[in-house]
């Protein structure tokens, strides 16, 4: 399966099912694109949600 950081707009509208259940919940963030999921091989560069949520917060 594709990581959902490469998918693109029209995937997103096309698969809204999957993208909906991939997003409830979310406990990762990508470092790279900072979207959210709730499971961490469906993101690139993930790292657990609380601590992205301060490394960012830290660099903005």
């Amino acid at each position: 399966m594709k990581t959902f950081c490469k998918w693109k707009e029209k995937e997103l509208l096309k698969r809204a099912d999957v993208f909906a259940d991939l997003v409830s919940e979310p406990r990762f963030v990508c470092r790279k694109c900072a979207r959210v999921a709730n499971t961490k091989k469906a993101l690139c560069k993930a790292m657990p949600l609380a601590t992205g949520l301060r490394v960012l917060d830290e660099a903005g």
